[in-house]
């Protein structure tokens, strides 16, 4: 049997599954190949950012985020006491009108994902994997364990840190230099006030076992430990262990235990992340350690990116160079995340006084350090704003979904799309308190500032500097 479609995507984790649901509302049809029938049951990532819950918003998933979710109220690095050496409490809303980062637990965020691009048209094919993949220049030829021939446009490699995907194509990836193991140690609660512990994320600076500390969703928590050089791997991760580790906090008449796991955090990116018609997203395109939370947060920046460029694409108003422009504003973005990460988990060793790296305290929850954000790429201008997302105005969050996915000319007063625009797909919102004393703001599908145009005509040169770029 052949299947005709736009995108095989390659693995339905969280990432997957969300460019899946994305693709299916920027209608861009696709199959979805996963081997596991059912969602994995234990955590993983646990945090979400305030521009991933815009998106989940945005595409319908609010109510979800209600139920499933918990607010965090704080983030911050401590002597092995608890006593603050740096941090930040984290206010209720953000600029995305959403609180700043929220906990959720990742089975139940997985099984919602998987069930929402089934059910907004996804072909999900769970149970079954990839026995082949071949790329013909004109079209991708994937055929599947069952001997089921798929032919699409695009393959996206969402499968993994191991991933299949990146092995088959070539892409090599660079190292950035981190390397420590971890025992990752995650519990549920009998009662999510007893005992009372911090309300956020906690970087224990512990010069004998530097510590994690995460508050999660509702009644579960997590700590990660540090692996010693004369710690006994087996044994550290028998039960008494973990409860001894467990003690300065928790008791086991408090908890069950949930979940236990050896890791070694490390620090990745690919090299490139398209091949032809290949593309690869998600911890096939970067890994990192967690001390910032970003890892499943990155990989979904990914899908974001990826849909919105393919739908174009699909739709006729844009060529396949548009989609070049994909590796090239996610492949630096990623690689300054992972930097910042490694930073951190340099700066918890260093405030613990266990070496000293020379990590700027600016690395650190609340610091200086700026939030990464496009540089290259579909961004134009040197507007402070270029490169960021914009905040959040419910009038855009629907405009830059009209037609599948529009661009946004955010503006300050009424005006219409010069031609050098057309056949690319821009709304117009007038919102001039949005638009911070400029004649307008452009937004792209995925939110972010594309440019800060001063006036009409400049508008105009940017509809042909886009069109050239694009097509």
């Amino acid at each position: 049997m052949t299947v005709r479609t736009d995108v095989v995507i390659l693995g339905g984790g969280p990432v997957g599954c969300l460019l899946a649901v994305l693709l299916n509302d920027m209608g861009v049809a696709n199959v979805l190949v996963e081997r596991d029938t059912e969602p994995y049951q234990l955590p993983r990532a646990i945090v979400m950012d305030d521009e991933i819950q815009r998106a989940l918003h945005d595409h319908g998933m609010d109510g979800w985020l209600e139920a499933h979710t918990s607010r965090l109220e704080a983030a911050d690095f401590t002597d092995a006491s608890g006593t603050r050496l740096l941090g930040m409490d984290i206010p209720a809303l953000g600029l995305q009108g959403v609180p700043p980062v929220v906990a959720h637990y990742q089975p139940e965020l997985d099984a919602m994902l998987r069930a929402e691009a089934v059910r907004r048209g996804t072909d999900a094919r769970f149970g079954r994997t990839v026995a082949s993949m071949e790329d013909r220049g004109a079209d991708v030829l994937t055929v599947l364990d069952d001997g089921t021939e798929v032919v699409s446009r695009w393959f996206v490699g969402c499968d993994g840190a191991s991933s299949w995907t990146r092995r088959r194509v070539g892409i090599d990836l660079e190292d950035l230099r981190f390397d420590q193991p971890w025992l990752v140690v995650d519990i549920e609660l009998h009662d999510e006030n007893v005992p009372v512990l911090p309300l956020g994320v906690r970087q224990y600076c512990d010069p004998l076992r530097p510590t994690t500390y995460v508050k999660g969703k509702g009644r579960y928590r997590r700590w990660e430990f540090q692996v010693q050089p004369d710690d006994d791997s087996d044994e550290i991760v028998s039960e008494p262990a973990l409860w001894r580790l467990l003690a300065p906090w928790v008791a086991p008449e408090h908890a069950v235990l949930v979940r236990r796991a050896l890791y070694r955090f490390h620090a990745v990116v690919a090299t490139r992340w398209r091949e032809g018609n290949v593309f690869l997203a998600g911890d096939s395109a970067h890994q990192m350690p967690p001390f910032l939370g970003q890892g499943l947060n990155s990989g979904m920046r990914d899908a974001i990116n990826l849909a919105w460029k393919m739908s174009l694409v699909v739709r006729g108003a844009a060529g396949d160079a548009l989609l070049d422009t994909y590796g090239e504003e996610r492949g630096p973005h990623a690689r300054s995340v992972v930097a910042h990460a490694v930073d951190s988990g340099l700066l918890i060793d260093q405030l613990a006084g266990r070496n000293s790296a020379g990590i700027d305290p600016g690395a650190g929850y609340g610091g200086a350090r700026p939030a990464a954000c496009i540089t290259s790429g579909l961004v134009l201008g040197d507007d402070a704003r270029v490169g960021h997302q914009f905040w959040h105005h419910p009038e855009v969050s629907r405009a830059v979904r009209a037609r599948g996915a529009s661009f946004v000319l955010v503006a300050s007063e009424p005006t219409e799309v010069p031609p050098e625009w057309d056949g690319l797909p821009v709304e117009v919102v007038v919102a001039p308190e949005s638009t911070a004393g400029s004649w307008g703001v452009l937004v792209r599908p995925d939110r972010y500032v594309a440019a800060v145009p001063a006036d009409a005509r400049e508008l105009a040169a940017l509809g042909t500097t886009v069109a050239n770029r694009v097509r």
